[in-house]
């Protein structure tokens, strides 16, 4: 189970990648949240909108989710728990979100994640949220995942780091 995320910007180019066909057989928008616009297009130039009232030019944060094959796949059911105890403990819980399941060509499958990091709400200011420390966090996400589901991690994984 391999957690990767990271702040970014550029919405129209994420899509675009996120939609390729050409390096996926099967592509499927399993969610938008946060959004009017129906289409990675759209809601990610909605959440670009948005930032453009803060200073902040890294305005998503894109994760994604790629399960070890041989230990068999995720259900949906899991691949969602998981996202909900990514998005927790990064701190985008509520926050506008799109996740989309892809099939490779060769049959792997995997779970993108995109936020927007723009909180509408803190006292009533936009304001981009601090994604301090995050690849910790995911390390801690999928070491407890991996914990509650059986599954073993890659071996620099396995141990939880004390910069908690």
């Amino acid at each position: 189970m391999i957690l990767k995320g990271n702040s970014r910007g550029s919405g129209r180019r994420l899509a675009i990648q996120l939609l390729n066909a050409d390096n996926n057989q099967r592509i499927e928008i399993l969610e938008l949240r946060g959004s009017v616009a129906r289409d990675l297009h759209g809601a990610f130039e909605e959440w670009w909108a948005c930032s453009m009232a803060t200073q902040c030019l890294k305005y998503l944060y894109s994760l994604s989710i790629n399960p070890d094959p041989r230990q068999g796949g995720l259900t949906r059911a899991q691949y969602f728990d998981l996202i909900e105890r990514a998005e927790k403990e990064l701190g985008l819980s509520g926050q506008p979100r799109a996740v989309v399941f892809h099939v490779h060509n060769d049959g792997r499958e995997h779970y993108h994640v995109v936020w927007s990091r723009i909180d509408m709400e803190i006292e009533k200011k936009s304001k981009a949220i601090q994604m301090s420390r995050d690849r910790l966090k995911l390390r801690r996400v999928a070491q407890e995942f991996a914990r509650d589901h059986g599954l073993t991690l890659p071996s620099g994984m396995r141990t939880m780091e004390s910069e908690f």
